[in-house]
């Protein structure tokens, strides 16, 4: 059977594209290589009667048109305000205003006329919302705020993440400030709410299938190829993997025009994140909801982003701690406890060789130390722990380096200074593949899926994809 579109990836930015271009005529497959989707919208037990999501405990808010189109809240996907503390709110206020304008211009972006001339025009791009951050550094953005309030704000913006927060350009990691609630009974009822909605649509979800490149030829793509030498025909590719690999991945480079080579072959990552699950047996207080950042001062994040640079571990990791269990009481047995523990400045490649046993005890450590510093005493109740260390990550999520976020929040490769500006989000220089594992995600969780699921059928409505 030929499709119209193929989709690599069963997350939520995947499933979401699938749900929606379905439900508008489209044939549409997702295709994703685990026996699961979700991708990182997944719960796992990971001590008898303990689940947690093992690599975020929450993501960005689903914008409310896309949270209804999809009927999200018939299908279970229950969000629950997570707590704000008060340095917060007139911060996260700014970001909700920033990451409404930026979906609203990628939204615009849609109806432009694609070139897919490979920079045979001068690109001149109208700026972005949120572009004057481009400039800033969070020192600078924060510099009137009391220094503990600076800091709790610093320590949100790099939760899990690392950058000199003194550097210009660091200012883009406020876009990243948590704005969302748990769902409830944990993130996979939001894969499995979104799963509900693509399968209703008539979409079709292939699970347990290893994409293995992108069939193209004179410019443009015509299906993907799978690793059982079965292959899949679309007239449209959305790959809601990350930039780096998506063209590292599935395709030749030989084959493929120098500039995007060069385009892709200059597109920096920043994977920096380790997860830390605890089991406790004995129940938190529950007024500890919100994160809990431990030792998180300016100064140590830049020291923190020197010591990544060489490879290293840091002695001091910025840690942010969660009790998901006052949250959500399912996720722990009664009277016990679920804690996360997110590390940053983690080193993808440790400069002394691979992640060992060894290495993987340091990040627990330092976890269990945090979490004792923070509630004197829990550490003692701590009855199991599990390590996410950024090759896990990667292995899990097909996300280059482990990095979550699609690449360094840096102001040479954001906005409109994206990998090739003058063709319109989210589409390629190459004629029918979409990316749908963007930076766009920051501004609110099935915002990129869905925008390549409204940029296909544009095209396909206006014959561009025949």
């Amino acid at each position: 059977m030929r499709y119209d579109a193929a989709i690599i990836g069963a997350g939520a930015e995947g499933l979401a594209a699938a749900a929606l271009l379905a439900g508008a005529g489209a044939r549409t497959i997702v295709v994703e290589r685990s026996e699961r989707a979700g991708g990182r919208a997944t719960t796992r037990e990971f001590h008898p009667g303990f689940r947690a999501s093992p690599f975020a405990d929450e993501l960005p808010p689903i914008p409310a048109d896309i949270y209804w189109a999809l009927d999200l809240a018939r299908r279970g996907a229950i969000f629950r305000p997570a707590p704000v503390s008060p340095a917060a709110r007139r911060f996260l206020r700014d970001v909700e205003r920033r990451a409404a304008d930026i979906r609203a211009r990628a939204v615009a972006g849609i109806d432009s006329a694609p070139d897919h001339s490979f920079f045979s025009r001068p690109a001149v791009p109208a700026p972005w919302p949120g572009e004057d951050w481009m400039a800033l550094s969070l020192a600078d953005v924060l510099a009137r705020e009391p220094p503990d309030i600076a800091a709790h704000l610093a320590a949100a913006a790099l939760s899990g993440s690392v950058a000199d927060p003194y550097l210009a350009g660091s200012a883009l990691h406020l876009l990243t400030l948590p704005r969302s609630g748990f769902v409830t009974g944990g993130l996979a009822s939001l894969a499995n709410a979104l799963v509900g909605a693509a399968h209703e649509a008539g979409a079709d979800i292939s699970l347990g299938h290893d994409v293995t490149d992108i069939r193209h030829a004179k410019g443009r793509v015509s299906g993907i190829g799978l690793a059982d030498g079965s292959e899949i025909e679309a007239r449209a590719v959305i790959s809601t993997l990350d930039l780096k690999r998506t063209f590292l991945s599935f395709f030749q480079w030989n084959a493929l025009p120098k500039e995007i080579v060069h385009a892709v072959g200059t597109f920096r990552m920043a994977g920096a994140a380790a997860r830390v699950l605890f089991a406790l047996d004995t129940m938190l207080p529950d007024a500890a909801r919100d994160r809990i950042h431990v030792s998180s001062d300016l100064e140590q994040l830049a020291a923190a982003n020197t010591v990544w640079r060489t490879g290293m571990i840091a002695p001091r990791l910025p840690v942010t701690l969660r009790i998901v269990s006052a949250a959500d009481a399912g996720l722990a047995p009664l009277g016990q406890s679920v804690v996360t523990a997110t590390l940053g400045a983690v080193p993808f490649r440790l400069f002394d060789g691979a992640w060992t046993r060894e290495k993987r005890e340091v990040l627990r450590m330092q976890a269990l130390a945090a979490l004792e510093t923070a509630m004197p005493g829990a550490g003692a109740h701590v009855i199991a722990a599990e390590v996410i260390a950024p090759p896990d990550i990667e292995e899990a999520l097909g996300a280059t380096d482990g990095d979550l976020m699609g690449g360094a929040l840096a102001a040479d490769q954001m906005l409109s200074a994206g990998p090739w500006p003058d063709v319109p989000f989210p589409r390629c220089p190459l004629k029918g593949l979409y990316l749908a594992g963007s930076w766009l995600a920051m501004s609110g969780t099935c915002v990129a899926g869905a925008a390549a699921a409204r940029t296909v059928a544009a095209d396909i409505a206006s014959g561009t994809l025949k």
